[in-house]
């Protein structure tokens, strides 16, 4: 997945994702680690058993990209920045794999132009991830790339396993759950015959993208697993940028 981050199309797609959220974010006062706790704790309602769990910061920068990239790896105890290629691009990459006492953490930093670079820092976990470290880790990662002068955004995605049933069924159950805690509305839909998802625009959520006349704050997939026996279930705020 990270490998289709880095093509020419989903870079743009980032951007527009970025651009999108940006100015929703401008509307909100609370602390981005009060903001991820608020999501954490509805995606703990929509799903039992964790898998997965993702934040990605992203946001475009001038200057040395190679400078940007050695500076956050060292303030968040990353070993120094390898140099790769990439569909044309110069890519500036560190990685520390999440385990039973870290989280993980992945900086990237793409050469987009001259002086001009792309950001992605992502922060990974699981469940038997300490959640206040995980929201340690975001608040410092927002004030490293603020500091640096980006306009940087983060979306939320955690995914987990469901009962063996039609995913259909599933997705309506999440939503009756969900729809205790918040007012929502499903706003986008998309089902086949093994995936159903739904986008929605619930207000009471800390963060946004517009989406022609809707602020989208959240979308839920469930997709049905046949040879696994199970679902696999993701929620995004606002969208799901992580395989589903």
């Amino acid at each position: 997945m990270l490998n289709r981050w880095m093509t020419a199309g989903i870079l743009a797609l980032a951007i527009i994702i970025l651009v999108g959220m940006t100015h929703v974010y401008a509307e909100k006062t609370e602390s981005e680690a009060g903001k991820l706790e608020q999501l954490m704790k509805t995606a703990d309602t929509a799903i039992d058993h964790v898998d997965r769990l993702v934040i990605k910061w992203q946001g475009e920068g001038r200057g040395d990209a190679k400078e940007q990239a050695e500076l956050l790896a060292h303030q968040l105890g990353l070993q120094q920045p390898e140099r790769g290629v990439q569909t044309g691009h110069d890519v500036y990459r560190s990685e520390m794999v999440a385990d039973a006492q870290h989280a993980g953490i992945l900086v990237n930093v793409v050469v987009t132009g001259e002086k001009e670079y792309y950001t992605i820092v992502q922060l990974t976990g699981n469940e038997h991830t300490d959640q206040r470290l995980l929201t340690t880790l975001h608040e410092q990662v927002s004030q490293l790339l603020n500091d640096s002068g980006m306009k940087a955004a983060w979306n939320f995605a955690v995914q987990g396993t469901g009962a063996t049933e039609e995913s259909g069924s599933q997705l309506q159950q999440i939503e009756e759950q969900l729809s205790g805690n918040m007012n929502m509305q499903a706003i986008e839909r998309y089902t086949d015959n093994s995936t159903a998802s739904v986008s929605y625009e619930a207000s009471d959520l800390p963060i946004a993208i517009k989406s022609g006349k809707h602020h989208l704050n959240m979308q839920l997939a469930v997709h049905q697993d046949d040879e696994k026996g199970t679902n696999r279930v993701t929620v995004g705020f606002p969208v799901i940028t992580i395989e589903y």
